[in-house]
């Protein structure tokens, strides 16, 4: 029975299980041969043979001839993996990102960084996927990929994980933390000590792809608390420190928010240094709460207020995709990481 992916993916498992046991020998029927054999269209057959073709079970023999059948493995000893970060800072600053480079290098692969990032590329898929493909590399990781961007490798032949990123119905594997307990932990935390003017900043890329499901409950959220929401609760700005700073200005020079809710510590560091900069002492007023966590957070009195997962499961479930994908295994599963509010009651 075919699981619940695209039809080349169901096409390309059905086939490599029928290699496996041997019900096809030396070489394969044509292309229109199996198209009619198993209903499906041409193009679906063409798809799904050059997937086994990668995979090493079929061999090409020229234009008009029948593929060989090869059971021998084409899984190189190292997989090269590459990253596709989010924007430059990542690359130096993750943490996340030096454990996987242990890790991967401990299973026998090699992790790389692409040439250029999401940001720099303007998360145009177009681009994006012109880039992995010049790359030489066996395996790709995009680095919280906007839907779009993770839509246009899903339908590419490419071995794609989705490391955070909208990636929700995609046929690809991925993983990242669950966000919604911890953010509703967090308003609930916020609404007892009384505040109601809260604004979330997020990236300008989640503004042009729509309000997933972390926006979402951030309105529903308010709304239940009776506070009218709209874009001073999540306002847009140019992705840059000079839109942030104009953004900040605009809104303590309005209606001065009590609580701000940062995406990453990045843009943590920067609303911080904002506060201390140009609020003076005003500033221990705005509670600031980072949805992500930095192990710079351990060394900060007080305690930074933050959202916390088990980063452990992420880089072993990189690491589990990489080594399935090495052993032409065919691996779409999506790990969510419950995430959890981490606040210093004290203070």
């Amino acid at each position: 029975m075919f699981k619940s992916t695209s039809v080349t993916q169901q096409l390309a498992a059905y086939m490599r299980e029928e290699l496996k046991l041997g019900n096809w020998s030396e070489k394969l029927p044509g292309r229109d041969r199996l198209a009619k054999e198993l209903g499906v269209d041409s193009s679906t057959v063409e798809k799904a043979l050059r997937q086994l073709e990668k995979e090493g079970l079929l061999e090409s023999q020229g234009p008009g001839k029948a593929r060989r059948i090869s059971l021998k493995s084409r899984a190189p000893e190292k997989t090269r993996v590459l990253i596709i970060a989010y924007e430059q800072a990542d690359i130096h600053s993750s943490y996340i990102f030096n454990e996987l480079r242990h890790r991967l290098v401990e299973a026998g692969h090699r992790l790389s960084f692409a040439p250029k990032t999401l940001t720099e590329l303007k998360h145009d898929p177009r681009k994006v996927l012109s880039m992995a493909k010049a790359c030489v590399a066996d395996a790709y990781i995009v680095h919280a990929g906007s839907r779009s961007v993770l839509e246009a490798f899903s339908q590419s032949s490419l071995q794609v994980f989705a490391l955070f990123g909208i990636m929700t119905d995609l046929p690809i594997a991925g993983t990242g933390p669950d966000m919604l307990p911890a953010l509703r932990e967090a308003l609930q935390y916020l609404f007892a000590q009384g505040h109601s003017k809260i604004v979330m900043l997020v990236r300008e890329e989640r503004h042009r792809t729509g309000h997933g499901a972390v926006q979402k409950v951030f309105f529903d959220e308010l709304k239940q608390h009776g506070i009218r929401s709209g874009p001073y609760n999540l306002p847009e700005w140019k992705d840059n420190p000079e839109g942030l700073w104009e953004c900040l200005d605009s809104l303590f020079k309005v209606t001065p928010p009590s609580a701000l809710l940062v995406v990453d510590p990045i843009l943590y560091l920067a609303v911080k240094h904002y506060l201390v900069d140009q609020r003076g002492g005003t500033y221990r007023k705005v509670i600031l709460i980072c949805t992500a966590y930095d192990p710079s957070f351990d060394w900060c009195v007080p305690p930074v207020p933050h959202f916390r997962w088990d980063h452990e499961l992420i880089t072993k479930r990189i690491t589990r995709w990489v080594n399935n994908v090495a052993h032409g295994k065919q691996d779409i599963y999506k790990k969510l990481i419950k995430a959890k509010f981490v606040i210093d009651r004290a203070h």
